[in-house]
């Protein structure tokens, strides 16, 4: 990072802004009840463990419980949200490096690290900004191991794994279908480099996947896409019914045949990732709200964009991208009954969507820029040669 000064100066001023945000003392609920509980941990006369690890909202307050054994000041509480992000931008850095994206680091950084909500959300004591770091980890981890595999890779790979799916009930079950797809993934299109048997990728991959899901069974984590579906409408139904406001998310969730499945899972889905749309704004704080989903359209749209105009290998490593996002996203959908709770769980993914989005939205910006002021607009060869180079 400290090669290149422009990228560190991005990363100051990200965290200068969330340290205003610090300072600025945001009140809100969760990030309370969090901080209370690692207090009441931290007073204990005896350290106190986790007694099931499958209760991941105990998980995240037995580990502010242990990090305020050294000072249960609220203010390191939020610095230790803020230390997640900082680190979130190291490996952000690194998969810019990955996937040879270095001329649009300094903008990705910005558009990653000053999201107004994001801002708020990684500057409080809430599992967010972890999530995000070890999906990122996850993800980068399994771009390595893509390039060149290794066995110590796969262990951080699957470390990462498991971070994650301890801060979330829902991520550690989506965390099974993540490590199966990604280790198909990286095995089946590990670079020419790596020479291979396919009978010898068959093998080593049916073994590796056999271990995840078996274990995954064992422990109890292990849903189908079925179970899972149906549980999440429960949820949605029970959150819904629990709390009547004005955000709530319009299309219900059809369960009880394929095709209703097949019909409102797409409807959930797009009310989720864009909601609130602009008859629904009727306050300050819905303008926020509408623009970040706008820019989170524009986003993704440029990043299905890049995917479909790339080949080869870069388009193999985008589509895994891709779909491990909008997996992760899915998974939210399903279990979010109001905009205003989406608008947090839109954090952890957020990374990869800048990621992916903000070369092609830069180089349209680019040209536009260029038409208007006469300047010539450079051609679209040139443009992904720069954005596709290997």
């Amino acid at each position: 990072m400290r090669s290149d000064t422009k990228v560190v100066y991005a990363i100051w001023f990200c965290l200068v802004v969330h340290h205003v945000a610090v300072f600025l003392n945001v009140d809100i609920y969760d990030a309370g009840t969090f901080h209370d509980h690692g207090v009441n941990l931290a007073s204990l006369s005896e350290p106190e463990w986790p007694s099931d690890f499958s209760n991941c909202a105990d998980n995240y307050k037995h580990f502010l419980g242990f990090m305020y054994s050294f000072s249960a000041s609220l203010f390191y509480g939020k610095e230790l949200s803020v230390l997640a992000f900082a680190l979130s931008c190291v490996v952000l850095v690194k998969l810019i490096n990955l996937l040879d994206l270095r001329r649009f680091r300094v903008r990705i950084i910005l558009l990653f690290g000053l999201l107004p909500s994001a801002v708020i959300f990684r500057s409080v004591t809430l599992r967010e900004p972890w999530q995000a770091l070890f999906f990122l980890l996850f993800v980068y981890w399994t771009v390595r191991l893509w390039e060149r595999p290794s066995i110590l890779i796969l262990l951080f790979m699957l470390m990462s794994a498991s971070c994650m799916a301890l801060l979330h009930q829902g991520l550690a079950r989506y965390a099974i279908y993540l490590v199966v797809f990604s280790l198909f993934w990286s095995i089946f299109s590990c670079k020419k480099s790596v020479r291979w048997a396919r009978s010898v990728r068959l093998l080593f991959a049916g073994l590796l996947i056999a271990c995840v899901i078996i274990l995954s069974q064992k422990i109890g984590l292990f849903m189908s896409l079925g179970e899972a579906v149906k549980g999440g409408a429960g949820l949605r139904q029970t959150l819904l019914t629990y709390a009547d406001v004005r955000t709530n998310f319009s299309f219900m969730l059809d369960t009880s045949s394929v095709l209703g499945i097949v019909i409102t899972v797409p409807m959930v889905f797009v009310e989720y990732m864009f909601a609130p749309f602009p008859w629904q704004v009727e306050n300050a704080k819905d303008v926020w709200a509408l623009l970040e989903s706008m820019l989170r359209f524009v986003l993704l749209f440029f990043a299905v964009s890049s995917w479909r105009r790339s080949s080869g290998k870069v388009r193999s490593c985008y589509g895994f991208l891709l779909i491990a996002v909008l997996g992760m996203e899915l998974v939210w959908a399903l279990g979010t009954a109001n905009w205003g709770t989406a608008v947090r769980h839109h954090i952890p993914g957020y990374g990869i969507i800048v990621l992916l989005g903000t070369p092609r939205l830069v180089l349209s910006m680019q040209k536009l820029q260029f038409g208007i002021f006469g300047r010539g607009i450079v051609s679209d060869e040139l443009n992904e040669q720069s954005l596709h180079k290997s």
